[in-house]
């Protein structure tokens, strides 16, 4: 294999498969390589670590068809550090590797592509397609709730259910729970399946930056045990994560007592505050509702902090606590000026809506007083 690319465009291509190369020790030494294979007018990159797959197309010179496996860490290393705007790649029959640049040439040992696990396809047949930007930003507002507890691995992706015609997006670590509906899908089946909060994390990241044109779509295959996520010439594949995901619709509540408008950016500050002189092994914030204001406080063993601010509130005197990342993790992915507060008593579940996107739905449990 001979190959001839430029540099910005084999870095670009890399940061975007990087994430799925394994850096653990003790695997198979070929999941810390990535495979390169020519195909016409250029060469599909591949990564995987046997859970997630991501495969990335970069239009380069292809002067012999070939393929080869090559540490991901050392040669995307090698290639930052080129100062010629062009890279060759040489591979022969024994995956013995020459990267040239400039006057700069260096050997690497490779491994060939036989060596590499073999990556499952995309059903193109049972595709549905969603919005780029939409799809980006349903994974944003939801998948920072995940858990990363190894004992309950169902917490640790999103669901994706579609029941008639309504995708729901939910996250939860059982402490909080992120919902996105989106009504109006065009997937044929319905289904209810959890996708890795890593895989989900890469796309979004993906999509954000590379979709340029707000039309642009993602063809999606949940079929059989995996997810694939196809974009232009670039496919995310990842297994489906086993498990019951619990059942959210349970946990969000319906009666509240009291309801309250808040601007967003005022209570994120005043909570960005309190929360540094808040403990820091044990954060929590306190936010007390009186006609027409909001008090915000919080303590630690060397510190007490307390700031207030006008709300349009005429409801009887209501105090909650919570902790105050959860709190700031809801209201940074608010777009609304308003955040929308609903209790039902200080010690049950708060739901948390945004003013300007009623398919955005948050469930946050409060601590204890």
């Amino acid at each position: 294999m001979k190959i001839v690319s430029e540099k910005e465009s084999l870095l670009k291509g890399i940061q975007v498969i990087q994430a799925a190369v394994t850096s653990r020790t003790g695997t198979m030494p070929a999941l810390q390589n990535f495979l390169i294979e020519t195909e016409k007018d250029g060469v599909k990159i591949i990564s995987t670590d046997l859970e997630i797959a991501i495969k990335h197309f970069i239009n380069t010179d292809v002067k012999t068809p070939g393929s080869v496996t090559l540490p991901m860490k050392k040669f995307n290393e090698i290639v930052q550090n080129f100062d010629d705007d062009t890279v060759s790649i040489f591979a022969d029959e024994n995956a013995k590797v020459i990267v040239n640049s400039g006057k700069a040439k260096v050997k690497i040992a490779g491994m060939p592509k036989t060596d590499y696990p073999l990556i499952p396809e995309i059903n193109d047949k049972d595709c549905f397609e969603l919005n780029a930007h939409e799809l980006a930003e349903m994974i944003e507002k939801t998948v920072f709730s995940v858990s990363n507890e190894e004992e309950r691995q169902f917490l640790n992706g999103l669901l994706w259910e579609k029941n008639k015609d309504v995708l729901s997006i939910v996250a939860t670590d059982g402490r909080r729970l992120a919902l996105y509906r989106k009504n109006k899908i065009g997937a044929k089946k319905d289904f209810r399946v959890i996708i890795p909060a890593k895989i989900m994390n890469e796309l979004a990241k993906f999509l954000k930056t590379n979709a340029k044109d707000k039309k642009e779509t993602v063809k999606i295959d949940l079929s059989a045990n995996q997810a694939g996520f196809i974009f232009g010439k670039t496919v995310f594949i990842s297994k489906f994560i086993e498990g019951n995901f619990p059942d959210y619709e349970r946990i969000i509540p319906k009666d509240f007592k009291v309801g309250v408008e808040i601007d967003s950016q005022k209570l994120l500050s005043a909570t960005k505050r309190a929360a540094v002189c808040s403990n820091e092994r044990n954060a929590s914030v306190k936010y007390t509702f009186k006609k027409g204001m909001v008090i915000i406080s919080s303590s630690s063993q060397s510190m007490d902090f307390e700031d207030e601010f006008e709300i349009d509130y005429s409801g009887e005197d209501f105090q909650v606590n919570y902790n105050p990342k959860f709190i700031l993790d809801i209201l940074k992915n608010l777009s609304g000026k308003k955040a929308v507060f609903s209790f039902s008593d200080p010690g049950k579940p708060s739901l948390v809506k945004d003013s300007d996107n009623s398919e955005l739905t948050y469930v946050v449990m409060p601590l204890r007083q």
